[in-house]
């Protein structure tokens, strides 16, 4: 499979085998560009929800995937389920590696940061009770861990 990247993100199906073999392989933290391409784009709603649901499996996670998968997170425009998705993935994605993420650095700081700041300002403004029990349950599981 190589770094050839996904490819056409319009032949859905493909990617998807690949992000699937990719994750089962381990393999899939050396396509965070691609990740990243997939969460920007718009035209397929199962290729967004599979980038976030595979995102805690991968061990180093750069702060751009994040501030992608926070930027769904935060979207009005989006439907609820994948904003619940992208919430629950931060939530497990910060969480699980919360200690390692510590002694990453001031960069690393900064982006578990921003999603706090984000899921924060999310409880704050009026929101479906739905999402906002995802992203407390989310919130306090970055908190605790």
């Amino acid at each position: 499979m190589g770094n050839e990247g996904f490819g056409n993100l319009r032949e859905w199906g493909s990617v998807l085998e690949k992000m699937e073999t990719l994750a089962r392989s381990g393999k899939l933290g050396d396509h965070q560009e691609e990740l990243i391409r997939v969460l920007r784009y718009n035209d397929n709603w199962r290729l967004r929800e599979a980038a976030l649901a595979v995102l805690p499996v991968i061990p180093a996670p750069k702060p751009a995937l994040i501030d992608e998968a926070l930027k769904i997170m935060m979207r009005d425009d989006l439907y609820y389920d994948v904003r619940i998705i992208a919430a629950d993935a931060l939530g497990r994605t910060l969480k699980k590696g919360s200690r390692a993420n510590q002694r990453g650095g001031d960069k690393t700081k900064e982006t578990i940061d921003r999603v706090l700041e984000g899921m924060n300002r999310l409880l704050r403004d009026p929101q479906p009770p739905i999402l906002h029990r995802a992203v407390q349950e989310s919130l306090e599981g970055i908190v605790e861990g």
